[in-house]
């Protein structure tokens, strides 16, 4: 996927799709919430976030429609800042921690955290800049179905990990494989997607307020400025955005395209990609059951 060839984006941001704007607010039934990240379970057809906890709500997951309703919930300790799907398939989310940075593995249908996995050693950040964003990015190939990128606020790093979700049940083992800037000298960067169907890793930016799209090794594609303010979470799907904003509300605009629209050929990887991912999560599943 060439970098840098769509419209003028690597001059700067350009302005928000005016079609899209204003957005619908879906808040209705989260007004004391304060969501941080954002992801689209594509199985569920719904979306999941965290609120990192506040005087009237404690921290949790939680869980609405893309109309904002249908709310479900489950309580968690700490200071939850990111969400990732990494197999629709299973009942499991991943939730990002900050102070100490880890990643937990949450079962949905239990309400129970069935691992957690340690990012200290690699992600270190002034007080209240840690991790503030988390996606996984498929791979077929991957023994683990893909690896995981977590979003460090202080310096806007991103960082790779690969951890053990379909080789073993119980391990808490990381593998660190490297960590990149997408643009040197900015901050903030307060959350990630990745669209496997398009292979495009989006990131927002809170303080300077910008939406980008790039390469999964940080290439720009394109980028926007972004509506709204306090914005801690992204997700697309198809031609809806969504936006978290830690104020309380969840934003959806759309007509929002994605970038690239979806080809045959994306479009069969991807499939081949999900495919793989559940015939290794029914594997697992077997494996454990057996034991």
């Amino acid at each position: 996927m060439a970098a840098c060839v769509l419209h003028h984006a690597c001059a700067g941001a350009e302005p928000f799709p005016v079609a899209a704007l204003p957005g619908t607010t879906l808040n209705a039934q989260i007004p004391d919430y304060e969501p941080s990240d954002l992801v689209w379970h594509s199985r569920l057809q719904r979306l999941f976030s965290v609120s990192d906890g506040s005087a009237a709500v404690s921290a949790r997951v939680f869980s609405l429609t893309d109309a904002g309703t249908g709310l479900q919930f489950w309580e968690m300790a700490g200071d939850l800042e990111g969400i990732a799907v990494a197999n629709p398939a299973t009942n499991f989310v991943y939730v990002g921690t900050e102070q100490p940075n880890q990643i937990k593995e949450f079962n949905f249908a239990t309400g129970l955290v069935s691992r957690t996995f340690d990012l200290d050693p690699w992600m270190t950040g002034a007080s209240g800049s840690g991790l503030e964003a988390l996606t996984f990015v498929t791979d077929a190939g991957h023994p683990e179905g893909g690896t995981f990128y977590a979003g460090l606020q202080d310096g806007g790093v991103i960082y790779r990990f690969s951890l053990p979700i379909l080789s073993s049940p119980t391990s808490t083992a990381v593998n660190y494989l490297g960590s990149f800037t997408p643009v040197a000298g900015r901050n903030d960067l307060s959350g990630l997607d990745y669209v496997a169907g398009t292979g495009v890793l989006y990131a927002i930016y809170d303080g300077p307020n910008y939406l980008r799209a790039m390469t999964p090794a940080g290439s720009l594609l394109r980028e926007w400025d972004l509506p709204g303010s306090n914005q801690e979470g992204v997700a697309l799907r198809g031609n809806d955005l969504f936006i978290a904003q830690d104020s309380g509300d969840i934003v959806r605009y759309t007509p929002f395209a994605a970038v690239p629209e979806p080809g045959p050929l994306a479009a069969a990887a991807a499939a081949l990609a999900a495919g793989l991912a559940w015939r290794r999560a029914r594997g697992r599943q077997r494996t454990v059951a057996r034991k």
